[in-house]
């Protein structure tokens, strides 16, 4: 299948997703701690599980690293805590995900790095993960404004993957950053 003029709808419309969630975080930010850390906790549980089973499944066709294995596994312990405990969860979330923000800011800015030969538009990363480090620091400093830069963490996430949507040959099965 020829993937350099291939457009991803999913990838486009999951990142429009994204952007008016982060609106309606702007326009209401004063949304309960305690449903933010109810849905992550119901979302890392899902992730979580989703990644072991794509772990058991690929890790020698893919040759994947056990590194996702002990990611899923802490988000599935995350999420049950989160589920479990959600008054103290949503004490701690601000510096839970900042932890997570930044390793994910890191984590796009190596992408963009090993990409930047053979896919186009790599600044969009390194732009997402310089927002993603300062938004996690922001949520360590600014716990109590937590929803406003999980909004922007989330609407520069939106645009990173609406514009990679419609970016013909943008997909990332041309590259592998997991090998």
């Amino acid at each position: 299948m020829d993937t350099a003029n291939k457009r991803d709808w999913g990838l486009f419309a999951a990142g429009i997703a994204l952007i008016i969630i982060s609106f309606i975080f702007l326009l209401a930010p004063g949304l309960t701690m305690v449903s933010i850390a109810a849905v992550a906790g119901a979302m890392l549980l899902v992730v979580g599980g989703m990644d072991v089973y794509t772990y058991a499944r690929y890790r020698k066709s893919m040759t994947l690293s056990g590194w996702m294995l002990a990611y899923a596994i802490c988000d599935i312990i995350l999420g049950i805590m989160f589920l479990i405990h959600p008054i103290v969860a949503a004490a701690v979330i601000p510096w839970v995900a900042g932890i997570f923000v930044v390793a994910y800011g890191i984590f796009q800015i190596a992408m963009a790095v090993k990409l930047r030969d053979v896919m186009p538009g790599a600044g969009w990363l390194v732009a997402n993960g310089i927002v993603s480090i300062l938004c996690g620091i922001c949520f360590f400093v600014w716990p109590a404004s937590f929803a406003i830069f999980l909004a922007v963490f989330l609407m520069m996430r939106g645009v990173t993957m609406a514009v990679y949507g419609v970016t013909p040959g943008s997909a990332m099965t041309r590259a592998s950053f997991y090998n």
